[in-house]
């Protein structure tokens, strides 16, 4: 019983931190199609993500010594298909017309083995369906191309990492989790019957996609600044041809930061209309009122007040306190003083973007300076034919 226990706790233990690496496509995915992802429709993702993570740390947990897997003689692989069945006619304690012999031969590894297996895949056919919404055939081939996948893992010695396979490699098994996850599909209905159907799930995400809340904006951020990164690595490649001087001043961060906002959150979102690549992604966009196409001069202030001024500020405070230590009195002061000013403007931003995360509004300060707004592009028809 702990071969199975152990694999669910470090499932366990390692989720939030792969559901971190996991998160990032769907957001994107469901943001450019909905709108909004939901908090239901969170929900049965991530427990599908859960369920997979533990089925793939039952397939390979626990991880024996390399040495000992260099040791090991026995078969790589089992190509008999029904051999688990033959296993429990001729081991089996069963005896059908004696009961007392039932509990035993379910206690016996040639039971427990195929049904472990079946039951495996169980949730697989009942997210097929549910929400995946897979037919039949699709479901059996999803499943059988799962459980595949499973069986080579085991094959190739976890990737190669070992010298042999340390698990067997048995098409018993791709037969087994095939008819768990056909099961999962033929039950479903039994536990999906209380929740909302996938055609209620998108129609709530589309209409609720109207609504631009801080998370999505803050994925169209990290967007912009990956965007952002991998050109200026491009950009690296083509300043030996600037003058020795200028490429001195685009070593500071602060000279390449600023540049970058620039060019990027001001001139490219005038062009763009109040869009970049980030924004396009999750279908917003920043506007004005009364206006058709967005002011340069509004982006300007917008994002001098967001990037500028709280990069001035961090960069004012870091440089005070790492120079706070010095003799001289007035320059102990003035180094206090600034240090305080720029930590007590950072805080209240911060208080504005926790007050904004509690009551739920979506302005934040640089909205309000700029007398801007950012609203969502997701067209309402989508919205109505959605309901309909």
């Amino acid at each position: 019983m702990n071969s199975y226990i152990f694999p669910i706790k470090a499932a366990v233990i390692t989720f939030p931190f792969l559901a971190m690496l996991i998160t990032a496509p769907f957001l994107i995915y469901y943001y450019r199609k909905y709108g909004q992802l939901g908090k239901l429709r969170s929900l049965i993702l991530y427990s599908f993500v859960f369920y997979l993570l533990c089925a793939y740390y039952l397939v390979i947990l626990p991880l024996p010594s390399i040495s000992v897997v260099a040791q090991m003689t026995g078969p790589r692989y089992e190509l008999h298909l029904f051999q688990s069945w033959e296993n429990f006619i001729n081991q089996t304690v069963l005896q059908l017309n004696n009961p007392n012999t039932y509990l035993p031969a379910m206690k016996q590894s040639v039971f427990l083995e195929p049904v472990f297996n079946i039951f495996l895949l169980f949730p697989f056919g009942v997210y097929c369906r549910y929400y995946f919404k897979f037919s039949l055939g699709k479901t059996i081939l999803a499943c059988f191309a799962l459980s595949l996948f499973f069986e080579l893992t085991q094959l190739s010695g976890l990737y190669f990492i070992y010298p042999r396979p340390y698990r067997l490699f048995d098409v018993n098994d791709l037969l087994h989790n095939t008819l768990g996850g056909t099961f999962g599909f033929a039950c479903a209905p039994l536990f999906t019957f209380f929740l909302p159907t996938r055609s209620e799930l998108d129609s709530e995400s589309l209409a609720k996609g109207q609504q631009v809340t801080l998370l999505r904006r803050f994925v169209a951020l990290v967007i912009d600044w990956i965007a952002i990164g991998f050109l200026s690595s491009l950009l690296k490649f083509f300043t030996n041809i600037l003058p020795a001087n200028l490429r001195a001043l685009f070593n500071y961060p602060i000279a390449s930061f600023t540049l970058a906002v620039m060019l990027y959150f001001m001139l490219l979102m005038y062009l763009w209309n109040g869009q970049t690549f980030g924004k396009k992604v999750v279908r917003i966009k920043v506007i004005e009122p009364d206006r058709e196409h967005i002011q340069l001069w509004s982006l300007v202030k917008r994002y001098s007040a967001f990037y500028l001024l709280l990069y001035g500020l961090l960069q004012i405070f870091n440089y005070t306190m790492t120079h706070l230590p010095t003799n001289n009195h007035s320059v102990f002061i003035a180094y206090v003083t600034f240090g305080l000013m720029s930590l007590g403007i950072l805080l209240l931003f911060l208080f504005n973007l926790l007050y904004a995360l509690i009551r739920r509004k979506t302005r934040l300060f640089h909205d309000k300076a700029s007398h801007t707004y950012t609203i969502s592009t997701l067209l309402k028809k989508e919205v109505e034919h959605a309901n309909f």
